[in-house]
């Protein structure tokens, strides 16, 4: 006799990585006995909702009549015990902010579980979607596996693969991770209601640890390589940075050219019509689209000449 699972899901209800993992679960053979958000403070990411009709999974579950949870510490007693009501048999987490420790991963009777958007054990953390484009990594991908009471160290339960693009943004890439993924939620249920779990342990070679994005990681440095500056501009539009004219200006877009004369990082080296090329540690950048904190955005060259910058002009 087929029995069915009860679950509990953790996630993050502003990132698009949680949502769109959660939906799954709505027609799966299980029930929901609960989901649980993190608090509003927490609810950063670098893929957040943004697509026009992507309901949360807390509106989700309170639409069904599920109740849903915000502890500010998922592993304090009475929440434990609020837990420990719903007689979970699987806790499902994805995008989740918080450790679970053992008290609480013990409320489980089968498994707990979190989907991590990487290719476990490089990019152990945060944001690993974010890290791997940014040091230009070829495959990403995700990796469901047990939680245990360390940061994405538990055993290997599936994986999968996904190649990155030279144009990847860290939303294009979540997308074909995600798209890719959800097919192991509803394969995550079966293979617990029926015993077929396999575990397989993470290997002890290739490990990697990232933690939080902070704003001086989007701070664009003139001596890098063209290359390493356009990927960055390329995984977060909009979000890198560097003062001009003593205003801080965020970046759209860039293209690398070959360069190989002298100047300084930093240099304008020619202003066209829309576009600005820039002097780096390596190569060029030639930038089309920038935006001045608070404003909207414009050519880079239309920027400068407001700015009163010209060609050979060094950026601050």
């Amino acid at each position: 006799m087929s029995v069915t699972l009860r679950v509990v899901f953790f996630g993050n209800s502003q990132s698009a990585f949680s949502n769109r993992l959660f939906a799954p679960l709505l027609d799966a053979p299980c029930e929901l006995a609960g989901v649980v958000d993190v608090p509003p403070a927490k609810r950063q990411s670098t893929n957040p909702v943004t697509a026009t009709g992507l309901l949360s999974f807390v509106d989700s579950a309170r639409a069904r009549g599920t109740p849903a949870f915000e502890p500010p510490d998922p592993n304090a007693p009475d929440f434990a015990g609020t837990l420990a009501a719903l007689a979970p048999d699987v806790f499902l987490a994805a995008g989740y902010m918080f450790l679970l420790k053992p008290t609480v991963l013990s409320l489980r009777r089968i498994v707990a579980a979190n989907f991590h958007a990487s290719l476990l054990p490089a990019y152990r953390g945060k944001h690993p979607v974010f890290w791997a484009l940014r040091n230009g990594e070829r495959q990403a991908g995700l990796t469901a596996h047990v939680m245990d009471p360390r940061f994405d160290t538990g055993d290997i339960l599936y994986q999968v693969r996904v190649r990155t693009r030279k144009r990847d943004t860290v939303s294009t890439l979540y997308d074909r991770i995600i798209e890719k993924s959800v097919p192991l939620v509803p394969r995550l249920i079966a293979d617990a209601a029926q015993g077929t779990l396999r575990r397989t342990p993470q290997p002890k070679t290739g490990v990697s640890y990232f933690s939080s994005v902070s704003e001086e990681d989007f701070h664009l440095d003139w001596t890098c390589a063209a290359e390493t500056l356009r990927r960055w501009i390329q995984t977060s539009p909009g979000e890198c940075w560097r003062v001009m004219a003593g205003r801080r200006v965020c970046f759209m877009d860039a293209e690398v050219i070959r360069y190989r004369g002298a100047a300084t990082p930093g240099q304008l080296l020619r202003l066209g019509r829309f576009s600005a090329t820039l002097a780096t540690g390596k190569d060029a950048l030639v930038v089309r689209w920038a935006r001045p904190e608070g404003e909207s955005k414009r050519p880079l060259a239309r920027l400068c000449a407001e700015l009163g910058l010209k060609v050979g002009d060094v950026l601050e």
